[in-house]
C-alpha cells in the first residue's frame, strides 16, 4: 500500500508541477516541436526561425504563467538569442497565449508531453 501512495503522490506533484506551463517546446538540430501546451502560429514560426540559422543544436523553451502574465524560461540558447526570444514573447499578452489553437493531430509524444517520445513520433 505505501508504495502505492508514494507512487501517486510522485505523479500529482508533477502533474501540479506542470499545470502553470502554457507551452513546451524542444529544439534539436534547428528544428522546434511544440511538446506540450498551445502557442500561437505567429510565435511559434517566430521562434522556429530564431532557432534555425545558424542551427541551435538542443534547446528547451517554455513559457509559464503566473500572477502578472506569462514569463518565458529558455535554457540551450546563447544570450543574444536568449534576449531576441524574450522580446519576441513579449509581444503576446497572456490572453492570447491561453486562447492558441491546441495541437491539431497530437502524436502520441505530444499528448504524453514527452521530448523524446515527441521526437519520436514527429511526422515531419
Amino acid at each position: 500500500m505505501l508504495p502505492l501512495v508514494a507512487v501517486a503522490a510522485v505523479v500529482a506533484l508533477w502533474w501540479f508541477s506542470r499545470t502553470r506551463e502554457l507551452f513546451r517546446i524542444s529544439v534539436k538540430r534547428g528544428r522546434a516541436l511544440l511538446v506540450r501546451g498551445r502557442i500561437p502560429p505567429g510565435l511559434f514560426n517566430d521562434i522556429a526561425e530564431l532557432v534555425r540559422r545558424p542551427a541551435v543544436r538542443r534547446a528547451t523553451i517554455v513559457a509559464v504563467a503566473g500572477e502578472h502574465g506569462a514569463s518565458i524560461r529558455a535554457s540551450g540558447l546563447d544570450e543574444g538569442r536568449a534576449q531576441r526570444l524574450r522580446n519576441t514573447f513579449a509581444l503576446y499578452p497572456l490572453a492570447r497565449l491561453r486562447n492558441a489553437p491546441a495541437i491539431r493531430r497530437p502524436t502520441l509524444g505530444q499528448l504524453s508531453g514527452i521530448a523524446w517520445l515527441a521526437w519520436l513520433f514527429d511526422r515531419r
